[in-house]
């Protein structure tokens, strides 16, 4: 894949098991309606972290535990 766009054909071309499709519209969006196999994660771009130090780490924290939880485990590819 050369570019951070893909089409629906290029998606349902990728192996199953080494993705995780990541959905970030609001819960209720979600429910009504999703790629199956994907996840919710609508809070995860909403986040806010202060520009301090502790702000930045809380960032870190949440990403990585949200994206854990998704099943991200440095050998899949996150398609949001």
């Amino acid at each position: 894949m050369t570019s951070v766009l893909i089409s629906p054909a290029e998606l349902a071309a990728l192996p199953a098991e080494e993705i995780v499709i990541i959905d970030t519209r609001a819960p209720e969006a979600f429910a009504a309606g999703h790629i199956a196999g994907a996840v919710n994660l609508h809070d995860i771009f909403t986040y806010l972290a202060t520009s301090t130090a502790e702000g930045m780490s809380e960032l870190t924290q949440k990403f990585a535990d949200a994206f854990g939880s998704a099943g991200l485990d440095g050998t899949k590819t996150a398609v949001i």
